[in-house]
Formats: structure tokens, sequence, C-alpha cells
């Protein structure tokens, strides 16, 4: 195991260091709350994405928080898989720095969008930063179509968020709206900063207009009064 952890940290090493950073502040939930991560009180209490303290105290840091907060080992589990296989992905396509600014771009605006649609819903986890990559991942196979592999990506990437995104309609307790907007985050993301090095980077009226919809979207937060 710890050979497999060296080698993914030589390839990706922002990967592996979230991993392990989330992974820690799991282990102080647990902690805190005793052996038990689910309760409401609890997560609210340590940073989670709650609409009334954030319109009424002006906690925006529960934007952030959420990304690396988790309820119950399943949780975790399951999204910590999928940074592992998805992360180094992502991380070669951007390179190590934008990789992390895809990272927690996507998570903060998939919760912004939970704070302005589902306000009243306690939403952690780091699903809308897993939807920032898959977001800034379509937007990378689609710039760099003409290559027979990365399409092939694309197309799978394609169908695993639609099924990701159907059965979670289907389930309950899943904060979809924090998915969707994850998802979106990173395709303007990606469109505005391009992936590795200067790679792929549309046209600058383009990324203009994508960083003109980000203010706005950082306006509607700010004026948001319980959501919209």
């Amino acid at each position: 195991m710890i050979t497999a952890l060296q080698q993914q940290f030589k390839k990706a090493p922002v990967t592996v260091s979230l991993v392990l950073l989330t992974s820690v502040v799991f282990v102080i939930e647990l902690a805190i709350g005793h052996g038990q991560t689910s309760s409401g009180q609890l997560l609210v209490g340590i940073g989670a994405k709650w609409g009334p303290y954030i319109a009424g105290y002006h906690q925006y840091w529960r934007l952030v928080m959420p990304i690396f907060l988790h309820a119950g080992w399943l949780h975790i589990f399951t999204n910590m898989l999928t940074l592992w296989f998805i992360g180094p992905l992502a991380e070669t396509a951007f390179g190590h720095r934008k990789f992390l600014g895809l990272y927690l771009f996507g998570g903060v605006v998939g919760n912004i969008w939970s704070y302005l649609f589902a306000p009243l819903t306690v939403s952690v986890g780091a699903s809308t930063a897993l939807f920032g990559l898959f977001g800034g991942l379509l937007i990378f196979a689609s710039q760099f179509r003409h290559d027979p592999q990365i399409r092939a990506q694309g197309t799978t990437m394609l169908l695993f968020v639609g099924l990701n995104l159907i059965s979670g309609f289907a389930a309950n307790g899943v904060d979809m709206w924090g998915h969707i907007g994850g998802l979106c985050g990173g395709m303007l993301y990606a469109g505005m900063f391009g992936f590795y090095v200067q790679s792929g980077r549309l046209p600058i009226p383009m990324r203009l207009t994508l960083a003109g919809a980000s203010v706005v979207l950082l306006i509607l937060t700010y004026l948001a009064k319980g959501g919209l």
C-alpha cells in the first residue's frame, strides 16, 4: 500500500495530498462527534453549508469547508475512491496548480449553487469538487477530440456523469444542485484558464464572458438572502 501511495504521489501529488487532507479532516470529525459524523447539528457546527448562517452572518467560508467534510464512512470512501482514480487524469490534463484551482473552484461554485437554490439543505462532501473535475475533463476532451484516446475518455466521462446525475435525482439525501453547480463550475474554470501550461485556451472574448458570469455568480451569492 505504501508503494502504491508513493507511485501515485509521483504521478499526482495534489490528488494524493487532497485525499490525505480530507481523510485527516474526517478523523477530526470522528473525534469531535465521538464516532458519529452524520448528525446535521454536528456538521453545521463544524462548517457544513447551511444557508441561514451564510445569509445571516456572512459565513462565506461555509462555501469552502464542506468540500473537506463528509457524513459517514461510505460517503468519504466513495468520494475519495473517485478522486483517487479521476484526480490523476485531471491533474495530468491541467497541471498541478490548475488542477488544484479546478478542484476548489468547482467545489465552491457547487456549494454556491446549493446555497442559492437549496439554502435550507445541510450539505457536505467533496462531490461538488469532483463534479468540477468532471466538467473540466469534459471541456478538455472537447478541445482535444482529434486525439482518439482523449475522445474515448471524454465519452466515458460523459456517460459516467450522466449516470451519476440520474442516480442522484432518484436517490434521497443527495444535493443535486451542488453536483450540477460543480459541473458548471468545472466547465467555467476550464474555459477561463485552459489546461496544462497555456494549452486549450479559448479566445479572449469568450474567456472574459465566462469571467463575467463568475462575477455575477459572486454578486448573487452576496445579495441572496435565504436563496433565490
